[in-house]
């Protein structure tokens, strides 16, 4: 008998977890029951447990008890088992690593771009880099970020990791994720680290009525990359003044939920400075310390061809064969300005035309608050005299450089099968996909039977929880996308089934700790 599926802390060798006692999980095979099992753990050479061959047929939240663990550690597990015969089996290895443990641990300063707010105006994305050398052979390197808005980061033109949407979805009174990557293969002699930095969650479009600014008007972001040598040594690149910055880049506009402006002749220049920001800050003026996510974190998953069709109007629409939440990516070639408009949305209507009014709501076009809020929540916005806008937009702008031009979106995410194009621009709807975005939890539960009706049944709804499983269970993946306690309560046992949702609902959890009076001290967990 043999262990499988190793998991520390629900995740499959986690990086950066700051879990200060974490606990061991597997399943077994090649027997019919698990009678023993023995445990050990090591920092290197050095050993942290060995629990001794354990008669119990435990196979959860089996106890670290070892040393305190450190920032950074790098361990390594393993366990054997017994089965019903009492033979003893092979050894299965798996391992995590440790996060920033500490508030001292962190060197990087929260930085942000050097232009002036103003109320009632939104801005593009922000463009940070930093060019460094390394010297030494390297051993390995890690980039610990977040933000207060969401990002993304690249090393000498790569992406760093494969999350998208960071650091999530929070409330950022009281809790910021960071997330840990593993940089090590993209270091060279001489190299570029860049962030870019939208709006996200912290200052974009959220809840049904689609407010701004909810969170604060400064988006900003901190990291650090700790390069580690083979001779023992260290070097930290902290986010700080020195970060040249610009907000003159292709990305003129992203919204989570209305959409991005995209100009593909433009390019960051980084001609100015970041600013070192105001650290965010608790309700009693405590600074926040970021934390780990200790999640499965969203990603690209699932993605889809359009095909063409014309609507009885004769409007070009894009279908893509399944409803998602995800992203739009596409090829063109136009001449310089020429502009491609993408409308997105879930259905067309009962004559077979494009529309988004199943979920749109209107909002005021300026910031509003107070009785404004209270006149649109309640459906009475037609009292309101201002200019009124629909949401969510699930629009794209996206203007040629006069060459051949690839596009995805990668700060807004729509909930789509359909997409209305508006465009003189020459395209083949292959060149066109939407790409599903949802965390990264492990599928655990099938079913099949000869009613191809209900077979028809079982993947909606699974697609449904794709859509909808985005860093927390919204109610839609459209209008509200809010987390719901009813919409999460009520499907959670069909969830469980279908995926591994364990530490995407821990995660919820805290969530829902921080929105409550009940106060818990890190590094606890809720259950």
């Amino acid at each position: 008998m043999r262990a499988v599926h190793l998991r520390t802390e629900y995740l499959k060798k986690p990086l950066g977890i700051d879990i200060r006692e974490p606990r061991f999980y597997w399943n077994c095979e090649d027997g019919l029951k698990q009678t023993a099992y023995r445990l050990v753990v090591k920092a290197g050479d050095e050993l942290l447990m060995d629990s001794g061959k354990v008669n119990s047929d435990a196979m959860t939240h089996v106890p670290y008890v070892g040393r305190a663990l450190k920032s950074g550690e790098h361990i390594c597990w393993q366990v054997k088992l017994w089965d019903e015969e009492d033979s003893e089996g092979e050894w299965s290895e798996s391992w995590f690593e440790m996060g920033l443990l500490e508030a001292s641990d962190w060197k990087g300063k929260w930085i942000s771009g050097d232009y002036k707010l103003k109320k009632n105006t939104r801005y593009p994305v922000d463009y940070f880099r930093k060019t460094f050398r390394t010297t030494k052979t390297v051993k390995t390197a890690r980039l610990y970020i977040t933000a207060c808005g969401i990002y993304e980061s690249y090393l000498n033109g790569k992406k760093i990791g494969d999350a998208v949407l960071v650091p999530g979805s929070t409330d950022y009174r009281k809790r910021l994720h960071y997330q840990t990557y593993d940089a090590t293969e993209l270091l060279q002699e001489e190299n570029v680290l860049e962030i870019q930095l939208a709006d996200g969650w912290y200052r974009g479009s959220i809840g049904c009525f689609a407010a701004t600014n909810v969170f604060g008007r400064q988006s900003k972001v901190k990291c650090q990359l700790v390069v580690s040598y083979e001779d023992g040594s260290t070097a930290c690149i902290a986010s700080d003044e020195t970060f040249a910055w610009s907000n003159d880049g292709p990305v003129r506009f992203a919204d989570l939920k209305d959409g991005e402006v995209y100009n593909a002749n433009m390019k960051p220049s980084y001609n100015g400075r970041a600013i070192v920001a105001k650290p965010p800050q608790t309700s009693d003026k405590k600074e926040l310390i970021p934390v780990a996510s200790n999640n499965v974190l969203p990603k690209e998953q699932e993605h889809f061809k359009a095909k063409l069709i014309v609507t009885p109007s004769g409007k070009k629409v894009l279908d893509f064969g399944q409803n998602i939440a995800g992203f739009v990516k596409f090829k063109v070639k136009g001449e310089e300005g020429q502009r491609v408009r993408l409308l997105c949305g879930e259905i067309l209507d009962e004559n077979g035309e494009f529309t988004q009014k199943n979920m749109q709501v209107q909002k005021p076009v300026k910031e509003f608050g107070g009785i404004k809020e209270m006149l649109v929540a309640v459906g009475q916005a037609d009292k309101l005299r201002c200019e009124m806008q629909p949401t969510p937009k699930q629009e794209i702008l996206f203007s040629c450089s006069g060459g051949e031009d690839v596009y995805q979106s990668h700060f807004t995410v729509f909930g789509f099968q359909y997409a209305l194009i508006e465009t003189d621009v020459d395209f083949k709807a292959e060149d066109f996909e939407s790409i599903a975005v949802y965390s990264d939890m492990e599928q655990t539960g099938e079913f099949e039977c000869s009613n191809i009706k209900v077979n028809q049944i079982f993947a909606n709804t699974k697609w449904s929880m794709k859509g909808n499983y985005l860093d927390v269970p919204t109610d839609c993946p459209t209008r509200e996308r809010l987390a719901w306690t009813g919409d999460a309560q009520i499907f959670f046992n069909t969830a469980a089934y279908m995926m591994d949702v364990s530490s995407f609902f821990r995660k919820w959890m805290y969530d829902l700790v921080d929105l409550s009076l009940i106060h818990i001290s890190e590094p606890t967990r809720p259950y």
